[in-house]
């Protein structure tokens, strides 16, 4: 166990800090960016949306599935949204059906909540304050040839006083596929939504656990994060690796994750190369819109 000094202590965490903010934007790249779509409130009324098919052209879509043989891909998948309570946002989402068959959708929505820390679908008008219920489409249903696509308008209104900050919009199927195999299925895709209204966003992080590298595995470390706040946050980060001496051995990526208000999900990373005998400590720092929050934990290799 490592036992620094106070100024040692603080020598640590500053280099974390300091190595954490500077690689941020190398190493921590913005989550889904190709879906954000800002603060941009658009009005439905007055919208008029083409219902005609369109044969699927893959570089007009860069977040579409491109690459696979046979699929069904929507796109955008994840939509963030900025704005006021009691205020609407319209988007337009575009089925691909890169299938043999056609494709038969009927539009709905339902409430992202957050129960007991994890993620709950509810349909829409279960909860109060429902956001799925407000959902208008610019139109019930779809059908998608194949290799051609689809698009259908859907407008969302956070209610005035909702605690909710999610919903999904789901392209349900109504017509059985079959692949290359007897089974068949029902293709049903949904987009996530997320709204953001204010500025309480924190999140609060556990005691890190840290998993000693064996014969067979490398240096584990987790920590579960928890979002403490009303919004939704994307957190990602770094777990850095210091000596006994406070110098830097070797950082390891967090991967970033979307958290929901209440929201708990666990952060975990493996550090890529093997330890020498000795005592360290790891510090790991998450990067929250402009906040960080960072904690640490000493461990030995025998």
């Amino acid at each position: 166990m490592i036992h620094p000094s106070r100024n040692q202590e603080r020598n640590w965490l500053s280099c974390a800090i300091a190595l954490c903010l500077l690689s941020a934007g190398h190493v921590l790249p913005p989550a889904e960016a190709r879906s954000f779509v800002g603060n941009d409130i658009r009005p439905f009324a007055g919208k008029s949306w083409s219902s005609g098919q369109q044969t699927f052209q893959p570089s007009q879509q860069a977040s579409a599935a491109s690459d696979a043989h046979s699929s069904v891909s929507l796109a955008p998948a994840i939509v963030m949204v900025r704005c006021k309570s009691g205020q609407s946002y319209t988007q337009v989402l575009t089925l691909f059906n890169q299938t043999q068959q056609d494709v038969v959708s009927e539009m709905a929505a339902e409430d992202v909540v957050v129960r007991d820390g994890a993620r709950v679908f509810v349909p829409a008008g279960d909860t109060a304050g429902s956001i799925a219920a407000t959902a208008v489409f610019s139109q019930r249903q779809v059908a998608v040839k194949p290799g051609q696509s689809a698009s259908v308008g859907v407008t969302l209104t956070v209610p005035p006083e909702t605690p909710l900050r999610a919903a999904v919009v789901l392209f349900r199927g109504m017509n059985k596929a079959s692949g290359s195999s007897s089974v068949t299925m029902t293709a049903s895709l949904g987009a996530l939504f997320t709204f953001t209204v204010s500025e309480n966003i924190q999140i609060e992080g556990s005691p890190i656990t840290v998993n000693p590298q064996s014969t067979t595995a490398n240096l584990g470390v987790s920590q579960v994060l928890t979002n403490t706040g009303s919004e939704p946050v994307i957190a990602g980060g770094i777990a850095a690796v210091l000596n006994e001496t406070g110098a830097l051995v070797g950082k390891a990526v967090f991967e970033e994750q979307r958290l929901l208000p209440g929201e708990q999900l666990l952060f975990k990373t493996e550090y890529p190369a093997e330890l020498k005998t000795g005592s360290y400590r790891v510090i790991a720092s998450f990067q929250y819109e402009d906040k960080v929050i960072t904690n640490s934990a000493d461990f030995a290799v025998p």
